[in-house]
């Protein structure tokens, strides 16, 4: 075989000396072989598979050794079904779960997701948890744009935008109700700026950590043109806690009814894949669209109910907050424990809790506030009856009542301070989950073979049948003709003593 190959079937480079592609399993010189058809016996594809195995690359998973294993049978999965003999019978489906499976052990993110409708006060909750006002917090809708924040030691924004190939699904993708989409698209002028973006390299800043905002509204601010061709935004943050975890991320998604329909597919691929989700909804009083989102990120969720937190927003807005929440929880919890929801009343009462990120916002900037801001904190002081005239010293107070703090706790401790574990379980029903559907292709493939095997069966008994049938057959002839050569001796007999008998009377 010749020093190095290319595969004709993948396109794969290989250095060294091989019959067999390590990527797709085919094989790369059958002129090595002195008959052509000893590339199809059972040794020799045998062969292929334990090759294929030996050179499956693999780059160790240091944070975990159990993780790492996982990893390693995966890849060899992978590498068995990338045969051409196996591949017909794996679908989409498995290979999108092994990829999935493979890039969750290789960079182990452990993602928050937090969704909600239209000013559901997401942004909010998110600059509350995060220390600072990063995402815009205008009275218009303004993220539009999924956005992802961590903890880094550098700040700074990175923006992914979309290929040709992706816009022109997104673009395909528009509904009957994308009037509105296709206005704001028309009137920002976002036309003129589609060919310099799409396909665009991604775009890297560092910077100081008070510019993030200014840069994130660039790129993701509806008010924005480019913010149509951007795919997704990373946002690394040096001024989180030193405890908070790098592999944790937060995931500002977009809303799940969009009337791009491509759009809202990125948002429900990250809820899949997300750990824990925070929805959020109106305290005031939960509308059918929030029941609908609910719906859908529990359906996507189904493996981990226990993860997904309803964050009731704006309790700032009640006039009785108190009396109010109570009686709207109590109403929430009849509508959100059942099939397709809270498996318990006890679940949907520990993970239902209100907020009011916008007075808790308000207190931490408490220094820099302007009368207006002030006077919204002393409503909520007033309407929760603490001592709104001594405002500074009751701070503490107000803060404790907005429930922010009980839900960082959240967020830190049951959740980014059991990432590892929590990451390791995923793992281990991902995989099981490929296990199941790897065992189901097997027995298929068993039954099929099995099935093969009894037609051959019948057909064989078929033939053999057959053969007896005309054996029989034959055997019935060659007795009938002997039978009738040994009658027509007796006749020929017959006649010729008649005939002797009658010429000897003459």
């Amino acid at each position: 075989m010749k020093s190095g190959y290319i595969c004709p079937a993948c396109g794969k480079a290989h250095k060294e000396r091989r019959y067999f592609c390590s990527e797709c399993g085919s094989f790369l010189d059958t002129e090595s072989f002195e008959n052509k058809k000893l590339c199809e016996e059972p040794e020799i594809r045998i062969k292929r598979i334990l090759e294929n195995l030996k050179h499956m690359p693999h780059t160790k998973i240091l944070w975990d050794d159990m993780v790492d294993r996982y990893a390693k049978k995966v890849e060899a999965f992978k590498a068995i079904t990338a045969l051409p003999e196996i591949a017909e019978s794996v679908n989409a489906d498995l290979l999108e779960k092994m990829n999935s499976f493979l890039r969750i052990c290789r960079n182990p993110e452990f993602q928050i997701a937090f969704v909600g409708t239209i000013k559901t006060g997401k942004s909010t909750l998110i600059n509350s948890l995060l220390g600072h006002n990063y995402a815009s917090m205008a009275v218009t809708p303004e993220t539009a744009v999924l956005t992802k924040f961590r903890s880094s030691s550098q700040d700074y924004v990175n923006v992914e935008f979309y290929t040709k190939q992706e816009w022109k699904k997104l673009w395909e993708s528009r509904t009957l109700a994308a009037d509105a989409f296709m206005q704001e698209y028309q009137e920002l002028g976002a036309g003129a700026q589609r060919d310099k973006w799409i396909g665009h390299s991604p775009v890297y800043k560092e910077m100081e950590n008070e510019n993030i905002e200014k840069e994130l509204s660039r790129w993701s601010s509806s008010k924005s043109a480019v913010h149509y061709f951007v795919k997704e935004i990373e946002v690394g943050i040096s001024s989180l806690p030193k405890d908070f975890p790098k592999q944790v991320v937060f995931v500002d998604t977009p809303g799940l009814s969009d009337p791009v329909v491509y759009r809202s597919e990125i948002s429900k691929k990250y809820i899949r894949e997300a750990n824990a989700v925070f929805v959020c909804v109106e305290a005031k009083k939960m509308q059918k669209e929030e029941i609908d989102t609910i719906a859908s990120v529990f359906s996507f969720s189904s493996h981990y109910k226990d993860n997904v937190h309803i964050i009731a927003t704006h309790l700032d807005k009640l006039n009785h907050p108190k009396e109010e929440w109570k009686e709207n929880k109590e109403w929430m919890k009849r509508q959100l424990v059942g099939k397709g929801f809270f498996d318990t009343v006890e679940m949907a009462d520990t993970n239902i809790m209100p907020s009011s990120a916008y007075i808790y916002n308000l207190c931490r900037d408490f220094d820099s506030l302007d009368e207006d801001d002030e006077w919204d904190i002393v409503t909520f002081a007033r309407h929760m009856k603490l001592d709104y005239k001594n405002l500074k010293a009751e701070l503490p107070k107000i803060v404790q009542e907005t429930n922010i703090k009980n839900i960082e706790k959240l967020a830190k401790e049951k959740l980014a301070g059991k990432y590892q574990v929590l990451l390791c379980q995923v793992i281990k029903r991902k995989y099981d989950e490929i296990i199941y559907a790897l065992r189901r292709i097997a027995m298929e493939r068993k039954k099929e073979t099995g099935e093969i095997i009894n037609i051959s069966y019948v057909s064989r008994q078929e033939v053999e049948k057959k053969l007896k049938d005309q054996k029989r057959n034959y055997d019935e002839i060659r007795e009938n003709r002997e039978q009738l050569v040994k009658a027509m001796h007796m006749v020929q007999e017959y006649t010729q003593k008649r005939l002797n008998q009658f010429l000897a009377s003459k």
